[in-house]
């Protein structure tokens, strides 16, 4: 093999550059402060050209890929700084607070994110386990790991970008590389509880269950024995588990996901400060005031109405 040959493999750094600029191509045509765009169902690209303040919001089970630029995402009470090249793994609903770090006109932040699919992680792992391939689950378990993208995961990114051109390809081959992305996140050495999801660790999945009984009726007082009995823990071990994966309570998280789903109906259908709290399960709307400047460090009444015209 030649000199010139081998000078031309592309290194990790240049295929980010490649994926950088079919990002900022396939968001060409949008308009906006944030970019967003979503070219396959589960994927989606964002482009920030300024910093941003920290916007909290809840995060479904994703892999984000930060291509260019930086953020930082907070969650109980770990810091999770995410820079360009770097990937977050997102297991569980987790009600967080993210802002951009690093972005301008000239060079944008620009992130590929991409929904996870557990059966995808289970099948894969009854595939690969008996290999040896996959690294064992480690860690503590906790819902958000931070790693290095290697080349082969930063080029199956960009193919799954490439895929999304063409109407055939698209129905072919993106779901070939999205199978292979969830590959390359449980074979990486970073991605502790994925692992514990495709290996059928019963305190991940109970801890799941949970949250989805949670999220499924914000408005009911939770009863942590029925909430335990119903995703097969004790009492204990559902708060044990719970704080291990989330770094918080079943009763915090619920705080958490009722505050952002009263600022949601608050921003984006014009309802009044009393009608949000009642309807997000709240008795008293002076409580929810207080408890709302508290968390977004502002009153509730200053959010009505500004999505409306967005």
């Amino acid at each position: 093999m030649s000199v010139q040959s081998i000078s031309a493999h592309p290194t990790r750094e240049s295929a980010l550059l490649d994926l950088a600029d079919l990002v900022g191509e396939r968001l060409g045509g949008e308009v906006g402060e944030p970019l967003l765009r979503r070219p396959y169902d589960g994927l989606l690209l964002l482009s920030h050209r300024q910093r941003s303040a920290r916007v909290p919001q809840v995060y479904d089970p994703v892999v984000c890929l930060v291509v260019q630029g930086a953020k930082e995402v907070v969650a109980a009470d770990r810091v999770h700084p995410i820079t360009a090249g770097q990937f977050l793994v997102v297991t569980h609903e987790m009600p967080v607070a993210s802002r951009i770090t690093a972005a301008s006109h000239g060079e944008p932040y620009l992130a590929v994110v991409l929904s996870i699919d557990t059966q995808t992680l289970v099948e894969l792992q009854m595939r690969i386990g008996a290999t040896g391939a996959m690294a064992p689950a480690g860690g503590d378990g906790y819902a958000m790991s931070v790693g290095d993208a290697d080349i082969d995961l930063v080029d199956a990114f960009t193919r799954c970008l490439r895929a999304t051109g063409e109407r055939d390809d698209t129905d072919v081959l993106l779901p070939l590389v999205f199978r292979e992305i969830h590959y390359r996140l449980l074979t990486s050495p970073h991605a502790d509880t994925l692992r514990r999801l495709s290996l059928g660790d019963t305190a991940a999945q109970s801890v799941s269950k949970a949250i989805a009984l949670i999220r499924r009726d914000l408005t009911a007082q939770i009863r942590i024995g029925l909430l335990a009995k119903h995703v097969g823990l004790s009492t204990s071990a559902l708060h044990h588990h719970f704080k291990t994966v989330t770094g918080t309570t079943p009763i915090q998280c619920q705080k958490q996901l009722r505050l952002l789903e009263a600022r949601r109906r608050l921003q984006s259908t014009g309802q009044s400060v009393s009608e949000a709290s009642y309807a997000v399960g709240y008795a008293s709307p002076s409580q929810f005031s207080r408890e709302y400047r508290r968390a977004f460090g502002w009153p509730p009444s200053q959010d009505v109405g500004t999505l409306l015209d967005s």
